[in-house]
């Protein structure tokens, strides 16, 4: 007996005897220390009052002692203050006397089931994802994956599972995959990057991708990939920029035919504006402005002089030099320039450096006498470009002054009249040849 009791009472399985009125008569340590463990109270035992435990499991055991059955198992979860759940083995114990008993055998699982519970919940919401997920083997192959790759990708579970993910991808980007995967082995996540992948259906469709090690006792085991159909996506980049496209011819073309307007109506400046346009991108290339700055300034230079349209013809082709009255009149054009096109949405500040093209440092310009930072860059810009065409052209009451006579002018004004910076990109460009003045005309080399 004692030996026994020894033998009970080192089981590291909890484990209660029960005599065959379900009486409690033992328990062992491991069974008192569980019960402890989930704070369920007890009554003493030895037969002076059922545990509660044992109360809630009444209707398994009686229907066990009612069935004749030697063994069951079952599952319960217990009304604990911190909802334990057990598994239960109920074996018959008998004796010289036939059934003696009841060993009740417990498993606390509470935990167990914990976790399953949270495994299938990370389940289901990988499971419900839009996009695709897998698990790949360091040897590139599929381990799972979830409803979102069977949609993108075409794939069947279990059948793609073991296949190789090179099958999915586009001939010649092996390379790719093999370099993925040598980074996933030494621990370097491959963050989300856009490429393409093939369909089960042999159609090659864009994708982002994302790839990550899956660690497992401090060692990568396997890659996790997520991956996301952009179709759609680049079916809308590509639309919108067709759109953009279009938009920008139309506002080209608009821009030619606002400045072809002017150039029909005053013959005698007729080129003018295109090559102010000309020579203004060479200067803003020379300085170093980027895209969007040289081609506002490209638009200014086409439109520059656009207010002229109200200036009468008489003064525009008047072969004298202009009186006051007249010369208020064209130095009202930046403004009424300003006035015809503030309502054009340019994505650049076009109408800025229209008005303010005939600006100078000194402030001696026109129409807001603005000085110095007050004047736009793309402004000083077209003003030297303005001036050099102006000077190296005919015009109804002189003849042309020729490039040395313009340099000269911008010699003089560098720093006081125009912008130094502008003025260095100028002679750099005459030095260059990219602009120059041959059989009587100025030459500009795009």
């Amino acid at each position: 007996m004692h030996r026994y009791k020894a033998i009970f009472h080192s089981l590291p399985q909890a484990a209660m005897v029960l005599a065959n009125d379900q009486s409690l008569t033992d328990i062992n340590l491991a069974a008192e220390s569980l019960l402890e463990h989930a704070h369920i109270p007890r009554e003493p035992i030895a037969g002076n009052g059922p545990d509660l435990l044992l109360e809630w499991m009444r209707p398994d055991i009686e229907q066990f002692t009612d069935s004749g059955a030697t063994m069951t198992t079952f599952e319960r979860e217990f009304p604990t203050p911190q909802t334990a759940t057990f598994r239960v083995r109920l074996s018959r114990l008998d004796g010289p006397r036939g059934a003696e008993g009841i060993i009740v055998i417990l498993t606390d699982i509470t935990e167990r089931r914990r976790a399953q519970a949270e495994i299938n919940r990370l389940a289901t919401i990988v499971d419900s994802s839009e996009d695709a997920i897998f698990s790949i083997s360091l040897e590139g192959r599929f381990q799972s994956l979830n409803h979102g790759a069977e949609r993108i990708y075409g794939l069947r579970a279990p059948e793609a599972l073991g296949h190789s993910i090179f099958d999915v991808l586009p001939d010649g980007m092996d390379g790719e995959m093999h370099y993925i995967l040598e980074e996933i082995s030494n621990s370097r996540p491959v963050p989300r990057y856009e490429t393409l992948r093939r369909h089960a259906s042999g159609q090659i469709f864009p994708v982002s991708v994302t790839y990550s090690p899956i660690v497992c006792n401090n060692a990568v085991t396997a890659m996790s990939a997520i991956s996301r159909d952009i179709s759609e996506r680049k079916r809308t980049e590509n639309a919108l920029r067709k759109s953009h496209q279009d938009m920008a011819v139309l506002l080209n073309e608009t821009v030619k035919s606002l400045s072809m307007t002017l150039e029909k109506r005053d013959l005698y400046t007729a080129g003018h504006q295109q090559k102010v346009s000309q020579i203004a991108c060479l200067l803003a290339h020379e300085l170093g402005m980027d895209a969007a700055e040289t081609e506002a300034i490209r638009i200014a230079g086409l439109l520059h002089d656009i207010g002229k349209i109200c200036v009468p013809m008489a003064i525009l082709s008047k072969p004298a030099r202009l009186v006051c009255g007249e010369l208020n009149i064209i130095q009202n054009h930046p403004t009424v320039g300003l006035e015809i096109l503030k309502n054009i949405p340019f994505p650049w500040p076009v109408g800025t450096i229209i008005h303010q093209h005939h600006e100078r440092l000194d402030g001696s310009g026109y129409p807001k006498g603005l000085s110095g930072a007050d004047i736009h860059p793309g402004a000083r810009v077209i003003a030297v470009a303005d001036v050099l065409e102006a000077m190296s052209a005919h015009r109804p009451y002189r003849p042309a002054l020729g490039l040395d006579v313009a340099l000269r002018e911008f010699s003089e004004g560098r720093g006081s009249i125009y912008d130094p910076h502008v003025c260095d990109a100028l002679e750099a460009l005459v030095g260059s040849n990219r602009i120059s003045f041959k059989n009587g005309e100025l030459v500009v080399c795009q």
